[in-house]
């Protein structure tokens, strides 16, 4: 997704420390094979939706608070030091 959302508007992608203890991998198994077998067809990000999302994000940006961003609560010591050196 994060690589997706760099194409499409250039901005640059950081990789910050995950500031909730959690496995770095989820085994969510996502499936729509339901749904097309009802036949619908899924809007994907890639045909248009992300369009869409990066539109309305541009035409708001002026109410965004960037310094609400990034997170500012960690689920302990060791992820707000680790969340320091990503603020540099």
């Amino acid at each position: 997704l994060a690589k997706l959302v760099a194409e499409k508007t250039g901005c640059e992608v950081r990789f910050l420390e995950n500031p909730r203890k959690e496995d770095a991998e989820n085994e969510l198994d996502v499936s729509n094979r339901k749904f097309c077998s009802l036949g619908l067809n899924p809007i994907t990000l890639e045909m248009g939706l992300l369009d869409e999302v990066v539109s309305i994000a541009n035409k708001y940006q002026h109410r965004c608070d960037r310094s609400k961003v990034l997170p500012s609560s960690f689920w302990n010591k060791a992820r707000a030091d680790a969340a320091k050196s990503d603020r540099a």
